[in-house]
């Protein structure tokens, strides 16, 4: 599953799908997905989820399983796509 670039809410508004990363700490990563309307005045909605980066050194280290950024952001998506139907219907 890819994150579009845009969607569409069942009432017709269009927002913009935006994605970022920061470095918050020196082993704190954010990501972030926020859906921008392209018209009005509304903020729209923004989901964020962070990562420990030394959990998932330790989870390298250990041959496990990791999570990766783009799972992440396709759960965001997920979840944005219920709240942005939830609020904009």
């Amino acid at each position: 599953m890819v994150v579009p670039p845009y969607c569409t809410s069942r009432s017709g508004r269009v927002f913009r799908i935006l994605r970022s990363s920061q470095l918050i700490a020196p082993d704190r990563v954010r990501l972030a997905l926020r859906a921008q309307p392209l018209s009005g005045h509304d903020v729209g909605l923004e989901l964020t989820r962070e990562l420990d980066t030394s959990f998932v050194r330790d989870k390298i280290l250990h041959r496990q399983a990791i999570p990766t950024p783009e799972s992440t952001l396709e759960q965001l998506w997920q979840q944005l796509r219920q709240d942005l139907e939830e609020h904009y219907g």
